[in-house]
């Protein structure tokens, strides 16, 4: 299971709300016991969250010259953030209660994704290629794409031969030309269960 961690990279925060989220974070930290050997010091990232305030409000009407250096700023106080976001993730080691009391904000972790249901597109085509037929599903965002067959339905279907592709449109080679073979598909994700499709026999040609 992955660690939570908090957001390192605020490059995407507003503007106008950078000062008041770094603020958060400052505060947090300031004299945080959890966190003792801050890469960037207390009154380093206060002093650069103070020249970002001031430069933000000069540049809002101002000149060119204005906002180069209000960017500017802004680039020193977004590295500064990452700095100690990275220190925090590593001293915190998934600590929830440590992490949510550095005042940024929690990472969210991804979930596993599946069980999916029984795909309703389901295709299996003898190709012109002897010992080959062409497999298509319909399309499903985050699963793999699993195919069983066999030439003997009364095998246990845990036995037959699996092909897994994460392009919805492949081929499965060394099949028998002239016999008939019993497809199923389904869609794979990080759950084990399987719903599989309707048997599709096919030829092979």
């Amino acid at each position: 299971m992955r660690k939570q961690k908090v957001i390192t990279n605020y490059t995407r925060t507003r503007q106008d709300a950078l000062a008041t989220v770094t603020q958060a974070m400052h505060d947090a930290l300031d004299a945080n016991p959890d966190f003792p050997a801050l890469p960037v010091l207390m009154a380093a990232y206060q002093a650069l969250i103070d020249d970002y305030k001031l430069k933000l409000a000069t540049a809002e009407h101002g000149t060119p010259l204005q906002t180069a250096e209000k960017n500017a700023s802004k680039s020193l106080l977004l590295q500064a953030t990452s700095k100690n976001g990275v220190y925090i993730n590593a001293t915190a080691n998934g600590d929830e209660v440590k992490l949510q009391g550095s005042g940024y904000t929690m990472a969210r972790i991804p979930q596993p994704v599946g069980p999916f249901a029984v795909p309703t597109v389901f295709t299996v085509l003898p190709d012109r290629q002897p010992g080959r037929g062409n497999i298509e599903f319909g399309g499903q965002p985050g699963a793999a794409y699993l195919i069983r067959y066999t030439k003997d339905v009364n095998v246990d279907r845990n036995l037959w031969p699996t092909t897994i592709e994460t392009r919805r449109s492949f081929s499965v080679d060394g099949l028998v030309s002239g016999d008939r073979y019993t497809f199923i598909g389904a869609y794979k994700g990080a759950s084990n269960v399987l719903n599989f499709t309707a048997p599709v026999e096919v030829v092979v040609q």
